[in-house]
């Protein structure tokens, strides 16, 4: 038996430019505690981490406030490269603004027609608002992207307002009154028109979904209000349109402003009989978090945003105990992959100036700050890759946090979390696993981001003792406050 052993090694990509004092309470001491993997129990497949350049935001990324086009380049490997940030899903708004408006994405409809038989005018700009440029560079690191196309609002003609803006319904549901026609036909086109725009540019769109927070209002910029009756109303329409069109691709409902919310959503839609006209259940963290499987009908869930919001930027992985640092955003990804079986976690935006923390990489002119929640997300995501199976982990102490996935080519990824303030000696045992030899440590902490810190071979262990089937085990160290991915190949 051969234990870990931990080598310091610089970070390559520096998390930011400012300092600050880390906990000081640091005791000299070890427990001891045992994590056990079953490899033979699956639950759900990934999809990844991501993030967005909604709202404009991705015109900065490229360019709009100073940022030069090596560090655009640069700032878009970070996040998506498979060995840097490990993002994998792309999330783009489909605009409903008409013309040109700074801090919206431009329709691709900018005159509505006076009635839903048309004329239909549709305009592609070959730019969507930076977002196709977002989405081809970061194809450009990772090839397998998952790209999820959603629309915020319906272009205002569609709607019971009249507006892109201030909420309202789609003409046609029930429920919307101050309307003359039936619209919802007209928006399906509209959606499906944006993904053979983007397929013209060579881009498969995964997902598509017609929804952003219908449960949040009122509102005064792009949205759209509905209940799960009236997405079951629009979604009858959308869902064989799409497929038609696209037989591959996924439709998303409904992006709620929370956990329970989209329970509630998905529930009232259910009742309709509405159930089978959606293939993935999408979700934001802002009022409620996922505390139990959804009630998706074993379909699969993605949090498709979520940021703090209201802090200024935070870069720290665990100083202030503040709501967006990278240990704590570690843990929001745990209790969603393990409580509800979530395949994939979706932050706001990809990069912004400011000075606020609603990005994962901060911007400022020509300069970028790295903030350590993308340290979390590249703990699971550079080793659990898109297309990996979540199965059963568990640890015997409480404060240390553990999942497990087992990649396509039989590798497996098992970061594990220690929210105690010492650090745990582990026996870690994998059933249901013998094709593997090494175990690679990557630790994230105040001083290292997923930084290799040892590797240790392990041992075969015969059937009967980390199951029947049998599987390996070995010896490890996780720091305090820290996470600690292990991959074994």
């Amino acid at each position: 038996m051969k234990s870990v052993t931990i080598v310091v090694v610089a970070a390559t990509v520096a998390a930011t430019a400012t300092t600050c004092s880390a906990w000081s309470y640091t005791p000299s001491m070890t427990y001891s505690a045992s994590i056990s993997v079953n490899a033979l129990q699956k639950y759900q497949t990934m999809i990844g981490g991501g993030c967005s350049g909604a709202f404009g935001i991705a015109c900065q990324q490229f360019g709009s406030v100073g940022l030069s086009p090596s560090n655009q380049d640069l700032v878009t490997q970070i996040l998506f490269d498979e060995n840097i940030g490990g993002l994998s899903i792309v999330r783009n708004d489909i605009g409903s603004t008409p013309g040109i408006v700074a801090g919206d994405v431009s329709s691709i409809l900018p005159d509505c027609p006076p009635t839903p038989e048309g004329p239909f005018n549709y305009v592609w700009d070959g730019n969507d608002t930076c977002q196709l440029q977002l989405t081809q560079t970061a194809l450009k690191y990772n090839p397998n992207a998952y790209v999820y196309a959603d629309a915020w609002s319906a272009p205002g003609c569609m709607k019971s307002v009249g507006t892109e803006d201030n909420g309202g319904f789609i003409c046609g549901v029930r429920g919307a009154s101050n309307c003359s026609a039936d619209w919802r036909q007209a928006y399906a086109d509209y959606l499906v028109q944006y993904v053979r725009y983007y397929e013209q540019e060579g881009i498969e769109v995964s997902l598509l979904g017609a929804y952003n927070e219908p449960d949040f209002n009122p509102v005064t910029y792009a949205s759209m209000e509905s209940d799960g009756y009236q997405a079951k109303d629009f979604l009858e329409v959308l869902y064989p349109t799409a497929k038609a069109a696209f037989p591959n691709i996924s439709i998303a409902c409904c992006d709620a402003t929370g956990a329970r919310q989209e329970r509630n959503i998905l529930y009232e839609l259910d009742q309709a009989g509405g159930s089978e006209f959606f293939d993935v259940a999408t979700w934001h963290n802002y009022q409620s978090n996922p505390e139990r499987p959804f009630n998706s009908g074993g379909k699969p869930n993605l949090m498709t945003e979520w940021a703090d919001g209201t802090g200024k930027w935070n870069s720290y992985w665990d100083v202030t105990g503040q709501l967006a640092e990278g240990f704590q955003w570690a843990l929001y990804m745990h209790n969603a992959f393990v409580n509800s079986d979530t395949s994939g976690y979706t932050h706001w935006w990809c990069a912004q100036n400011t000075t606020g923390d609603n990005a994962l990489v901060r911007l400022e002119y020509d300069a970028y700050y790295v903030s350590a929640r993308l340290w979390a997300f590249a703990s699971y995501f550079r080793f659990a890759r898109p297309g990996s199976v979540r199965v059963e982990a568990s640890s015997s102490a409480e404060n240390l946090y553990v999942s497990a996935y087992v990649n396509a080519n039989g590798t497996v990824a098992v970061p594990v979390i220690n929210e105690a303030h010492f650090a745990y000696a582990v026996t870690i045992e994998v059933a249901g696993v013998t094709d593997v030899s090494v175990a690679t440590a990557y630790l994230t902490d105040n001083n290292h981001n997923v930084t290799m810190a040892g590797q240790v071979e392990v041992d075969v262990v015969v059937g009967g003792g980390s199951g029947e089937s049998g599987g390996v085990k070995f010896e490890a160290t996780v720091e305090p406050r820290a996470m600690k991915t292990f991959f074994l190949s």
